[in-house]
């Protein structure tokens, strides 16, 4: 119950410190309060049959600045006691692409994006993406920038689709929730 508590905590001031970031557009600091998000997600992301892989995998489709700062994450931390691995996705190749989560940059166009959706339909994988409307494809969670600053929203029926459960907390946090 405590840690429980300690994440909470660390989620709210990574929400509380995004609020008062600014966001310039291919800002490397951009991608590290997401690469923050992303990590925290983890936390309140129920995932069912990871429980016999030793290490975390988070995948990076194709080219994102947020590699490094995942990376940057990945030689520090660790999610449910297990190594944190960050790979990068081939976009021609993602359904070989074994990971918990799968970041989908916003140069990614619609046609391609549709196509990994499809492909990764059956895997528990939490799809999370920066491009406007990608939610309403099927992202389970996307992020945002409102007034200048970094939020996200979620798409419970995504989630459900990939068996992942959200936690109460991190649906408050949430700009947006879509069922």
């Amino acid at each position: 119950m405590f840690k429980k508590r300690i994440y909470i905590v660390i989620l709210f001031v990574v929400i509380l410190l995004s609020s008062f970031y600014t966001v310039q557009k291919n800002d490397v600091e951009e991608y590290v309060a997401k690469a923050a998000f992303i990590y925290n997600f983890t936390k309140f992301v129920e995932w069912n049959n990871d429980a016999n892989s030793e290490s975390f995998v988070i995948g990076v489709v194709g080219e994102s600045p947020i590699y490094s700062a995942l990376t940057n994450i990945a030689s520090t931390k660790k999610i449910n006691n297990k190594k944190i691995e960050v790979v990068k996705c081939k976009t021609t190749d993602v359904e070989n692409c074994h990971c918990q989560i799968l970041f989908v940059p916003e140069n990614i166009g619609t046609k391609e994006f549709k196509d990994f959706l499809s492909a990764l339909s059956t895997k528990n994988v939490l799809v999370i993406t920066e491009h406007k409307g990608y939610l309403d494809y099927g992202s389970a969670i996307n992020f945002l920038i409102v007034d200048n600053h970094i939020k996200f929203e979620i798409n419970l029926t995504s989630l459900n689709k990939c068996n992942l459960k959200a936690s109460a907390q991190l649906l408050k946090l949430a700009q947006s929730v879509q069922n």
